[in-house]
């Protein structure tokens, strides 16, 4: 694939974003998504082998933003517990139906079904716990936590609470909005999680 035909792959994937996560992978059509850009459904399909394989390009930006966010802030806040704070907030979220994890609930449904999506989101959730474990054994390394730490033990822990968080507030079947998500995540990590004063540098 040119350098030009990936810049605008990845284009229609960002703008696709908004139609898939408000309609469903199997609602959305592609005249839908391509119509914002200009562009046919037939001819998304120079750029995507299927309206699937749009969808997943979709969802590693979602992820490969926040990552890069997450760099960002990073590169600004010292301390491992800033940090924590930080990844709790933007994972956190934002409320019904939030678009971009409204494409998580997506691909999940899909993943059942969908080998290719099966596999993509277990790579995609492996960055995720990554990012929390890399925040983790910072703070083990500048002494904010405690050596002995099980790491994996409360990454996969606070994973599947932040999952389930997020299918109620997304969906809705169990109002329940960000500030409170935020809350009941600090109450499962105080419960791990204990705080040092950073050693020296």
């Amino acid at each position: 694939m040119t350098t030009k035909r990936r810049g605008k792959s990845r284009e229609i994937a960002r703008s696709a974003i908004s139609v898939l996560s408000e309609h469903g992978v199997r609602n959305a059509r592609l005249a839908d998504i391509g119509a914002g850009l200009g562009m046919t459904g037939a001819h998304l399909l120079y750029y995507f082998e299927s309206k699937t394989d749009l969808f997943m390009a979709s969802l590693r930006i979602v992820e490969s933003d926040l990552r890069e966010r997450a760099d960002a802030a990073f590169s600004e806040l010292a301390t491992a517990q800033e940090r924590w704070r930080w990844l709790v907030d933007a994972a956190a979220p934002s409320g019904l139906r939030d678009s971009n994890l409204m494409m998580w609930l997506e691909a999940w449904s899909e993943a059942v079904h969908d080998p290719a999506v099966h596999q993509l989101i277990t790579e995609l959730e492996t960055g995720w716990q990554g990012l929390v474990r890399e925040v983790l054994e910072y703070g083990v390394a500048t002494g904010e936590l405690d050596a002995d730490l099980d790491v994996e033990t409360f990454v996969e822990g606070f994973s599947a609470l932040l999952d389930g968080l997020t299918i109620r507030a997304v969906v809705g079947y169990r109002p329940v909005d960000k500030a409170r998500i935020v809350e009941i995540c600090d109450r499962f990590a105080a419960a791990h999680l204990r705080w040092n004063t950073p050693a020296a540098v």
